[in-house]
Order: C-alpha cells, then structure tokens, then sequence
C-alpha cells in the first residue's frame, strides 16, 4: 500500500512542479494538459526501467523491481491519467 501512496505522491508533486515551472515561463498550457504528459512520461519511463530490469537482472531475484514497478505502480499511473481525463471532461469550458 505504500508503494501506491508514494507512486501517486510522486506523480502529483511532479506535475506540480511543472505548472509552477511553465507558469514562470509564461506558458499557457492547460494543467490538465501538463499532469497528462508528466503522468504519460512517468508511465514510459517506469515501462523502460522494468524492461531493463527483466533483461539485465542476474540470480535469485532477477528482474523483481521490475515486476514490482509492472503490477503496482503503473496501475496507479494509469487510474491517475484516466482522473485527469475525467476531470478535464467535467472542468473544460464549453465552447458556444
């Protein structure tokens, strides 16, 4: 269970810190937007690290970490990917 807390800690103090970034440049992008690509670049990079994980990882617990990250914590990235998608559906302006 902590793992889960941590990985959804991890994701929403990254995106945060990207919208205070991008709001220092001036740059206009919805915050929806920038916790889609933080949470879509996290989830990427969790995959990449298992895949090195499964292949390089010798003896009696190979390749564990990267089963961890696979069944614990990119779940947890895809429920928050489909929050932010449902949120943005219910905050979006409506165009007339």
């Amino acid at each position: 269970m902590e793992v889960i807390g941590i990985t959804s800690i991890a994701v929403i103090v990254l995106s945060v810190a990207v919208i205070l970034i991008l709001k220092a440049l001036k740059v206009k992008l919805s915050p929806f937007l920038i916790v889609a690509i933080v949470d879509i670049v996290l989830g990427l990079a969790l995959v990449g690290f298992a895949i090195y994980d499964f292949h390089t990882s010798v003896g009696e617990f190979a390749g564990i970490f990267g089963q961890i990250a696979l069944y614990i914590c990119e779940p947890v990235i895809a429920v928050i990917l489909i929050a932010d998608w449902i949120a943005w559906l219910m905050f979006r302006k409506k165009k007339v």
